[in-house]
């Protein structure tokens, strides 16, 4: 890990020094922007956009049990992009070999609004808290290789408030790296997630876009 954040520095500082070089041409970025919410972030203009259909089989699919998906409220908008020409929707979420980004913006149920602590925040998609790994692990669930690497909590104004995790499971026996912002509005009746994920060694090589697109994901709340 202390190898994916050296590397991070010098992908950035690189890059800092290509832009400078590159001077005016075609936007680097482009937006996705939830304006009814007022939630947006940015990804490279390279990155090939999921069509609604097939995100929407992969929300049903890959979060259905997940507070993350409908057993948490039901989606009002919703984004992804990967960095692949033809991504493998299955790889959206986890095992990513190009950087894959999935946002979404939720009506919380109301047995999530009373239970939306900074740990359920944490264990949102995956158990990252030592007690929700302990629990999976007596479920049964074969999960290897946890690191935690960075642990925030955010609070911004008019309420807004949530946690910034960057962690590592292996997945298919490979590191796989996540960057997971979640936050809720002032009277909890929303959730906004960002989700950066891929195996770390393509993670450590797109730092830089990677840290882009996390910095620019941006809530102001309705």
């Amino acid at each position: 890990m202390k190898q994916l954040r050296r590397t991070a520095v010098a992908v950035t500082l690189a890059a800092t020094a290509l832009a400078l070089i590159a001077g005016c041409g075609a936007p680097s970025f482009k937006y996705a922007a939830d304006s009814a919410d007022h939630a947006y972030f940015k990804v490279p203009a390279s990155w090939q956009q999921v069509s609604p259909d097939k995100l929407a089989a992969v929300q049903g699919a890959l979060l259905n049990n997940s507070a993350a998906g409908p057993a948490g409220g039901s989606f009002i908008w919703s984004r992804a992009y990967s960095g692949a020409q033809k991504p493998a929707l299955s790889t959206l979420l986890v095992g990513s070999n190009t950087p894959a980004v999935y946002a979404s913006v939720q009506s919380l149920k109301d047995a999530l609004r009373s239970a939306l602590s900074f740990d359920e925040m944490r264990d949102l998609l995956f158990p990252v808290t030592s007690q929700a790994r302990q629990a999976a692990a007596a479920a049964g669930e074969n999960l290897t290789g946890f690191s935690l690497v960075q642990s925030t909590v955010i609070s911004l104004p008019g309420g807004i408030h949530g946690i910034n995790e960057l962690y590592e499971f292996n997945v298919g026996g490979l590191p796989d790296a996540f960057d997971q912002t979640v936050l809720t509005n002032g009277d909890t009746t929303k959730l906004y997630l960002l989700l950066v994920q891929c195996y770390q060694d393509c993670f450590a090589s797109h730092a830089a876009q990677i840290k882009a697109v996390v910095d620019s994901f941006t809530v102001r709340g309705s």
